[in-house]
């Protein structure tokens, strides 16, 4: 039989929830649902928005009672963003939304953009009172030549679980997420961390063309020569300047891989921090081996008190052993079978299927460190005696995880084309270090996000003080409350991304009318 991911997500205590069947809508009676329903108040443009769009595209607008919307609302990861749009709105065609763009800026009605909708913060996908965009029928795959570039065609709706099974099949392979239940959408637009990083940047340093709708509605084609701003501007921008509805991304040859997970117990955990120190030192570690990845995980469960550790290692190599570069890493015992072994890449993805649980409240937040292995020991030492302070509240688990960035990724996104968040080889590695809380209840949403950030600030004010802090804030893994394009190239990015706003988007649509995101008018 084989083995799956295990014992991990018995930690995050759920099951992995299927989506929904959206079987359609009943147009009448959602005609008579927006004369019905009781929004509250206050939602004039919306009101006037969603009778427009239901209108003109009645099989891909509903009202709160149409089936459409709850399915909508199903699609997110964390129930930190289940909010309460006026309607939800799913296009099919990048004139869809364009012909919703009109709509929704003559009315001057919020709205908000949801890929995969993995992201946690609340209102970052979502808004209450306006209309949702879900992306999730922008789902096309095709093969086409950009550039004189093979590229897949990717709508945003996809996760990366169907990207890389419709690759696959045709023997080909992009730069995508390590996650498979994660969208394509968001990921790429953040910056987006990759298994394939170290050989080829970030997930959106691999894009060769977004097709883009602006706020006037027009449908643009952004590569390196057609919006050179635009397209640079997008690699780590946000959603600051239009809505993506299509990824043309290079794609190459696909080959098996050795790589899998593995768990190890409290008693463990000592000998994995070792190993990923070893893995990160300078001139020897095992990081300086192109071909491989790791993320290094640290669990606390507040109910039972305990900690431990699961690893992803990654070889884009065909090897039934680890390489000397991972070995460090399989030779430590594990609390259940591991699933390292020589594999397909689609194969290999199915062990992150654990990350699909949408039955919990989650958190972001990130920040990042000079990556050397006295950091590891640092951060961990704070994330256990901060962890030791919290209470039990019901369901949470608190989750500390080290992400390498290599100074070969650093200098691939460079070699292919540059991005946004223009990191400087020069400057050495970086060790980002996401913090991701699950918890059940709303009542305890306060709690949880003050001990986040307060652990979070604690690394960043200590670090400081030892030289180990790196200013750099992943975009993906943030928080509303972080300046993330300022900590971008220095801040030389900032004024660059500011002005790419301005310039595709000057009545502001994206800054004032987009309820989600990181904008770049208010950082």
């Amino acid at each position: 039989m084989k083995t799956t991911l295990f014992t991990i997500a018995a930690a995050f205590v759920g099951s992995i929830v299927a989506n929904p069947v959206y079987k359609g809508d009943d147009l009448a009676a959602s005609i008579v649902e927006e004369r019905q329903y009781d929004y509250g108040g206050g939602y004039g443009g919306a009101s006037n928005a969603c009778q427009q769009l239901i209108r003109r595209y009645p099989q891909l607008t509903a009202y709160p009672s149409g089936a459409l919307y709850p399915y909508e609302q199903s699609l997110f990861w964390s129930k930190t963003t289940v909010l309460a749009p006026y309607c939800v709105f799913a296009p099919k065609t990048a004139q869809h939304v364009a012909g919703a763009m009109r709509i929704l800026v003559a009315t001057n009605t919020r709205f908000a953009m949801r890929s995969g909708g993995h992201m946690p913060n609340p209102g970052s996908n979502n808004v209450n009172g306006g209309v949702l965009i879900g992306l999730d029928r922008l789902n096309s795959t095709s093969i086409a030549q950009v550039g004189g570039v093979e590229v897949a065609q990717v709508g945003p709706g996809l996760r990366w679980a169907q990207v890389y099974e419709y690759t696959s099949k045709l023997g080909k392979m992009v730069n995508g997420g390590r996650y498979s239940p994660v969208g394509v959408g968001g990921l790429l637009i953040g910056g987006g961390l990759s298994y394939f990083g170290s050989q080829n940047g970030w997930a959106s340093n691999l894009v060769q063309q977004f097709e883009v709708v602006l706020a006037n509605s027009s449908i643009i084609y952004v590569n390196k020569r057609s919006y050179p701003d635009l397209y640079w501007a997008l690699k780590g921008g946000s959603s600051n300047f239009g809505i993506v509805t299509r990824y043309d991304l290079k794609t190459f040859p696909l080959n098996d891989v050795y790589a899998g997970f593995f768990n190890q117990d409290a008693a463990r955990i000592p000998a994995l921090l070792k190993a990923t120190e070893e893995y990160i030192t300078p001139v020897t570690g095992g990081s300086l081996d192109a071909r491989t990845s790791i993320d290094v995980t640290v669990f606390f469960n507040a109910t039972s008190r305990l900690f431990s550790a699961t690893t992803s290692i990654f070889c884009n190599a065909s090897v039934s052993v680890a390489p000397p570069s991972l070995v460090n890493f399989t030779k430590i015992p594990t609390t259940a079978p591991s699933t390292v072994r020589r594999r397909t890449y689609v194969d290999f993805e199915t062990d992150t299927e654990f990350s699909a649980d949408r039955s919990f409240r989650q958190l972001f937040r990130g920040s990042s460190l000079k990556s050397q292995p006295a950091v590891i020991n640092f951060a961990y030492d704070i994330f256990k005696a901060k962890a030791e302070t919290l209470k039990p509240v019901p369901g949470l688990l608190a989750v500390f995880v080290y992400q390498p960035l290599t100074v070969a990724l650093l200098r691939k996104s460079i070699a292919n084309g540059g991005d946004a968040m223009n990191l400087d080889p020069a400057d050495g590695p970086i060790m980002a270090l996401i913090i991701n809380a699950a918890w059940s209840n709303a009542a305890d949403d306060a709690y949880v996000n003050a001990w986040a950030k307060d652990l979070l600030d604690t690394i960043d004010a200590q670090a400081k003080a030892k030289g180990y802090f790196h200013p750099f804030i992943f975009l993906n893994d943030a928080t509303p409350d972080q300046r993330v394009f300022a900590s971008y190239g220095k801040g030389t990015s900032f004024p660059k991304l500011r002005a790419a706003a301005a310039k595709y988007d000057p009545n502001q649509v994206f800054q004032k009318l987009d309820a989600g995101g990181f904008k770049v008018s208010t950082q």
